[in-house]
Parts: C-alpha cells; structure tokens; sequence
C-alpha cells in the first residue's frame, strides 16, 4: 500500500491561501466579466497576483477569455451546461 503523501506545513498554508485567493475572484466574476484590474481592485489582490492566478486558472477550464474592454483581455467564467 502507498504511503500518504505528506505535505509541510508551509506549503499546505500556500496552498490553503491560494485557494482562498482563486475563491475571491471567482466570487467576483460572478457578477459578470472583468479585467484584471477590475478584479483587483474588486478582491484587493495584486494585479499581477491576479494574472498568474488567471493564468492557472484558465488552464484548468475555470475562467476562459471573453474578449477584450479598452485595451485590456476580459475573462468570464465558462458557462454551465
């Protein structure tokens, strides 16, 4: 049998403070599109916090690039099925 994988305790709180991060912006999303630094200045997070987590983000299917809004990319959440 396999061993549990162990995590420390520092990168188990990186962890649990990027996902209350990514957590933040979803809740601000909800209310429409937005722009980096819509959602920075919405969540309080720094832009380029914010753009690396869109980044990841994207890349697992969770937001998606909606278009762009003076010169800046808007993301939106995907829409449900």
């Amino acid at each position: 049998m396999s061993e549990r994988l162990k995590i420390s305790p520092e990168k188990a709180k990186e962890i649990q403070e990027r996902n209350k991060e990514r957590n933040l912006i979803v809740q601000a999303m909800k209310n429409g599109s937005s722009t980096v630094e819509e959602i920075s200045k919405t969540t309080g997070i720094e832009k380029s916090q914010v753009l690396r987590h869109l980044i990841a983000m994207r890349a697992f299917g969770k937001v998606q690039i909606a278009g762009d809004r003076d010169s800046q990319v808007v993301y939106s959440l995907p829409q449900e099925a």
